[in-house]
């Protein structure tokens, strides 16, 4: 397996969290991984001011993406030039610097460059919800797929480097409900240190309400929970000793990430039946 090549492409140090455990499967088998970053979370929350200043937050960010991807033994970590966006309407999503703002062709430049270097069997990034609306996670989802598309025809972007078509793409089916459901039962177990602001509850709410996104593949990455444990655990300007996801319990730790689900999109392939499973499923034929 060591001639196998995996690309993960995300917009934010922490977002990786919903591939981790896949990534570490293939690190595990010999496989060459490469984490493409759009921004560097410059925008984000933190949880303890002795960690950093919205000055110094993103290379705060930066930093903590490296350690949280050295916990599973991935050391090709890369940032594409732009800005983190924030959230629809805030001022940081006005930014002329922010990813949200640049032209479609100058992201889609530089992932075809990065595809063709590297030539990957496998990719993997956000859904086109983004998980949960987030404009650099929309934009990451939106690029990488043109990209992924462009890089297979030698007439685009030629200085880019030769033609590469082999690979899969693959979108994760993050959920807001497995998401909900878990700050809903820490909150049962009275482990939440205050009450969930009812904004977030009505949100959460109506998340248990969607029906699940489509699912083609999952893996099995329960023994690698520990390991996306410690890596979580290396952005503590995003999530402090006392945020949820430092709260939650070894048993709901095993429930909710000891399995990643995705869809693949290329080649298509209609969600239908039971998912494949196994690291094997994701690219069939090439593992040995």
């Amino acid at each position: 397996m060591n001639n196998v090549r995996i690309l993960a492409a995300y917009g934010h140090p922490d977002d990786e969290g919903q591939v981790t455990g896949t990534l570490a499967s293939f690190i595990a088998r010999g496989a060459k991984v490469t984490l493409v970053c759009a921004t560097r979370g410059e925008v984000g929350e933190i949880s303890d001011p002795a960690l950093g200043t919205p000055e110094t937050l993103g290379y705060v960010r930066e930093l903590e993406l490296r350690a949280a991807m050295a916990q599973i033994g991935l050391n090709d970590v890369r940032f594409l030039p732009f800005r983190d966006s924030g959230m629809a309407g805030t001022p940081e999503n006005e930014d002329p610097r922010s990813l949200h703002q640049q032209p479609a062709e100058a992201v889609v430049a530089h992932m075809v460059g990065v595809i063709r270097e590297l030539r990957p069997h496998a990719v993997f990034t956000w859904d086109p919800s983004g998980g949960y609306g987030h404009p650099d996670h929309i934009a990451i989802h939106k690029h990488t797929v043109a990209a992924f598309d462009a890089a297979s025809d030698p007439a685009q972007f030629p200085e880019s480097g030769e033609a590469w078509s082999g690979g899969h793409l693959y979108w994760g089916a993050f959920t807001m409900k497995r998401f909900a459901n878990m700050w809903l039962e820490l909150e049962r177990r009275g482990l939440m240190p205050e009450a969930i602001e009812p904004e977030r509850r009505a949100r959460f709410e109506a998340a248990l309400e969607q029906p699940d996104p489509p699912v083609t593949h999952m893996v099995d990455v329960s023994e690698f929970v520990d390991a996306k444990r410690r890596a979580a655990g290396m952005h503590r300007s995003q999530f402090g000793e006392n945020s949820m996801m430092a709260r939650i319990p070894d048993d709901l730790r095993a429930m909710f990430y000891g399995e990643e689900r995705f869809l693949r999109a290329r080649p298509e392939t209609a969600a239908e039946g039971t998912p494949l499973r196994g690291l094997e499923a994701l690219l069939p034929g090439q593992l040995a």
